[in-house]
């Protein structure tokens, strides 16, 4: 986590940490009240019933090996034994998108063929949320194992995205002008083209977290082409319409709509910065390496997760945390963040809304229309947690809906009842709770097809 990101989130944190730990649907600070209700009242789930076990965790490993947190994502995989390689994709309104193709590893040799899975990370993360867990437990390493080609994105912006045909991101406000939805129209076909010629194979597997899901949900909307080249998709608490009750979300009527967006706008140039700054990695301030202190990561660091996250102690690797810290971080466009607001205002899944002259000029509405999601016509797997904070299991439910029930073909609860938005990429378990089943329902998919 950068420090401009951290003191963004631990400043909106410390505003509403003024008072009791949960604050109840009074509207103290008179903001505008949402449409969608929140699923629970918004709280800061703060534990230390956990410290002793961490202390006591970290004590037990502090010879652990740690050498591969400081390694880029590419040179990390290729020394966990995967043959990886980079694919740059080039987009009409000129960005250049990287993605990471694990073609096979020592239980899977490369070879021509293989059905690829393309995985797209979240809001503010990039390829390397994929990598976090240690041995082959992660998603990534789960299906290369199984036979899978696993194509890892890079969103517009991370930081191995970051180049365009003539903006500069660290400077051009304008290159952070773009949302999930120019995303999926204009850079998954070609991704998706990219692997079905790479591979000779006729469709891909998809699978997504979080706001990585909206890219898929507008590709296969205004690209229909697209709904015959997916076999199936698997949506990991994927991000649709807002009875969220994270603290996080409260930071949206605070500014969000008003003076102050366009001031945050300025100051940040329309970018969320995940990247920690020179300054703080000169200094050893970055999140990774403060929280390396066994004082900070055992009720500090931890809690920050939990505030936000909600907790989940018993599904936290505290030896783990610095790594987590570091690779769940990574640049994206506020614009993607304000149009999540802008779902959870209108309580539904509309398109960007620009107000309303643009609007008339680009929708011939004066509001923004809502997705047509009845268009989706891929097979389509949905997993989410009962302790997710950001898209509950009410928004579930109404993703589940309107999905064209032919094509929704599973609708799982993860087994675990505090099971959180993040935990999908990061909790100890997740092999077991999710991965394994989304190998398995591919392996059913693939025996039909007798391949």
């Amino acid at each position: 986590m950068s420090s401009k990101a951290l003191l963004f989130s631990t400043s909106v944190l410390a505003v509403f940490f003024l008072g009791n730990a949960t604050i109840r649907s009074s509207n103290p600070f008179r903001f505008p009240q949402r449409k969608c209700v929140p699923y629970k009242p918004t709280r800061f789930d703060i534990t230390f019933s956990h410290r002793r076990q961490c202390l006591q965790s970290l004590k037990e490993n502090k010879n652990k090996a740690t050498s591969k947190w400081n390694m880029d994502t590419l040179e990390e995989i290729e020394t966990r034994g995967y043959n990886v390689s980079t694919h740059t994709i080039l987009s009409k309104d000129g960005y250049y998108s990287t993605m990471y193709r694990i073609s096979g590893g020592l239980r899977s040799p490369p070879k021509r063929g293989k059905r690829a899975v393309l995985v797209f990370h979240g809001f503010a993360s990039s390829a390397k949320s994929w990598i976090i867990q240690p041995g082959s437990r992660n998603i990534a390493f789960t299906l290369a194992d199984a036979g899978y080609e696993v194509w890892l994105a890079n969103i517009r912006g991370t930081t191995p995205s970051r180049n365009h045909s003539h903006f500069n991101a660290d400077i051009d406000y304008e290159y952070w002008d773009f949302g999930s939805d120019q995303v999926g129209t204009f850079d998954l076909p070609l991704m998706i083209n990219l692997m079905l010629q790479e591979t000779g194979t006729d469709q891909i597997y998809y699978a997504c977290h979080s706001a990585g899901c909206e890219v898929l949900y507008a590709g296969l909307v205004d690209v229909p082409e697209l709904n015959n080249k997916i076999k199936a998709s698997f949506l990991l608490a994927p991000a649709f319409i807002g009875t969220g009750y994270s603290p996080f979300f409260m930071l949206f009527p605070a500014f969000l709509g008003k003076p102050l967006e366009h001031f945050i706008l300025n100051f940040f140039r329309a970018r969320y910065i995940g990247e920690p700054i020179v300054l703080a990695k000169v200094l050893g301030l970055t999140a990774d390496n403060i929280c390396e202190w066994s004082f900070m990561r055992c009720g500090i660091c931890d809690n920050l997760l939990f505030a936000i996250f909600g907790a989940d102690p018993e599904q936290l690797d505290y030896n783990n945390l610095p790594n987590i810290l570091k690779k769940m971080q990574d640049n994206s466009a506020m614009r993607i963040l304000i149009h999540g607001k802008q779902s959870i205002e209108a309580c539904d899944f509309r398109r960007y809304d620009y107000g309303r002259r643009k609007n008339m000029i680009k929708y011939g509405s004066a509001d923004s229309p809502s997705f047509n999601l009845s268009r989706i016509a891929v097979p389509t797997y949905i997993f989410y947690g009962e302790g997710d904070n950001f898209f509950t299991p009410v928004d579930m439910a109404r993703l589940k809906n309107a999905i064209p029930v032919k094509y929704l073909k599973g609708f799982h609860q993860v087994e675990w009842h505090k099971f959180n938005h993040i935990d999908f990429c990061m909790a100890k378990d997740a092999d077991i709770l999710v991965y394994h089943k989304i190998r398995g329902i591919m392996n059913e998919i693939e025996k039909k097809v007798g391949i």
